[in-house]
């Protein structure tokens, strides 16, 4: 059972009520999360594998909202 979740990034592709298909995205900073497990959580090990990961998912991300865009236009 978990006992917290924090979401990452999230991307939404969806119907807006005029028809039209729009794509929102958000994502927490790699460099804010570093800050805030180092102020909050020192001690976890994962905070650079996780942090490496982010930046990665953001690039990865900012292309595929770059390309669905693209065909939206």
């Amino acid at each position: 059972m978990r006992k917290a979740e924090t979401i990452l990034s999230e991307v939404k592709v969806f119907l807006n009520s005029e028809g039209n298909v729009e794509v929102e995205y958000s994502n927490v900073p790699p460099d804010d999360f570093v800050k805030e497990m180092n102020n909050k959580l020192p001690e976890y090990a994962n905070t650079y594998p996780i942090y490496n990961f982010m930046k990665r998912l953001n690039v990865l991300t900012n292309s595929y909202y770059d390309n669905v865009n693209k065909l939206l236009s």
